[in-house]
């Protein structure tokens, strides 16, 4: 599908360039291969985002370096694994090194290469340490265990309110609608980034109002083989009505994606083009730019406080654990921890 190009995020996908043909056939055949030996998708998509990384890494000017070419030069190997071009967290050089491992032992043999030998090759050439048992090999590649993202904001409920506001005015005034109710979604509904750009129509449901009730409106989605329904409340409503009032539909039936990626198209929105307009409005509303978790976070903390127990918490957002959410709300539960404090010593 062909994204939106008013966000900064498809510039950049411009200037980096994707794969190779090659190198995306090769990357579909390690995928199915790893998938077929029951690998989880998610560990999968993982390896292959960092095998994109590491070909973007060996490659010159904007050009990634075929992944063919890449796993024949094991000196280039090391030293993308021990050298980034820019600072990148242990972790990462760790799924690093374990995606190019996994990819020499799945598709070496295609291209005709030893890997018993090129993984010797490799751990000859990347400098080790003593080993401090015996699940490690002391081999060590780039990474700090410091963190390099900034802390993350802790929003209260009149933040998301302005943010859902905000989010009216970015892009063109014909996908006002689609990016208001977006953002409202991600700040009123415990659905995730990820569920939200997959809702279509008739996961929607609706309890028309009564003489002397609310309309209620709830999201179905399934979350670890089983549904959830969950409830949709606030500015969240509101836009989801501004929403349908300006979407076209065949005959008197709703279907198809909720937010589409271009008028016409009738093709669900990227996940990434949704992270551009969530992006987008925080720069517009004057806010520190916040990801999913942080409005789910800033969500929750709102409806604990207007008197929810934290199991209830739990049932809105769709939470199985309650201490999910202690973990959830870790930062703002230390900022009233800090206000009563100086409370207590202003007194």
């Amino acid at each position: 599908m062909q994204q939106l190009t008013m966000f900064e995020e498809d510039r950049d996908s411009t200037v980096r360039q994707v794969l190779d043909p090659e190198s995306t056939a090769l990357l579909e055949r390690f995928s199915a291969q790893r998938l077929a030996e029951g690998s989880h998708p998610r560990s999968v998509k993982r390896e292959i985002s960092q095998l994109r990384s590491l070909a973007r890494e060996a490659g010159i000017d904007g050009h990634s370096l075929p992944l063919s070419t890449f796993i024949g030069d094991l000196p280039r190997v090391a030293q993308v694994l021990t050298e980034p071009r820019t600072p990148i967290a242990a972790s990462t050089g760790r799924a690093r090194f374990i995606a190019i491992q996994r990819f020499i032992k799945t598709i070496g043999p295609t291209l005709n290469r030893d890997v018993e030998h090129d993984l010797a090759q490799l751990d000859a050439l990347l400098p080790a340490k003593r080993a401090v048992g015996w699940h490690t090999t002391g081999t060590l590649v780039a990474g700090s265990p410091g963190r390099f993202r900034p802390p993350q904001p802790a929003l209260n409920w009149n933040e998301l309110v302005q943010l859902v506001d905000a989010a009216k005015g970015v892009g063109p005034a014909s996908l006002g609608p689609r990016n208001h109710a977006l953002v409202a979604l991600h700040c009123f509904s415990g659905l995730r980034s990820e569920e939200v750009v997959r809702l279509g129509w008739e996961d929607l449901q609706v309890t028309p109002a009564g003489p002397d009730e609310p309309l209620r409106l709830r999201a179905a989605v399934h979350r670890g083989g089983r549904p959830w329904s969950l409830p949709i409340i606030g500015p969240a409503i509101d836009a989801i009505i501004l929403l349908a009032s300006t979407t076209e539909r065949e005959g008197n039936t709703w279907s198809g994606p909720l937010f589409i990626g271009r008028v016409g198209d009738f093709q669900s929105l990227s996940y990434r083009t949704s992270r551009s307009i969530l992006n987008a409005a925080c720069r517009i509303a004057g806010l520190p730019i916040a990801g999913a978790v942080d409005l789910r976070a800033a969500f929750a903390y709102g409806l604990r406080t207007q008197g929810l127990s934290d199991h209830e918490v739990a049932a809105v957002l769709g939470i199985e654990r309650v201490r999910t959410i202690d973990r959830l709300l870790r930062r703002h539960r230390a900022l009233d921890a800090q206000r009563a404090l100086h409370e207590i010593l202003d007194q």
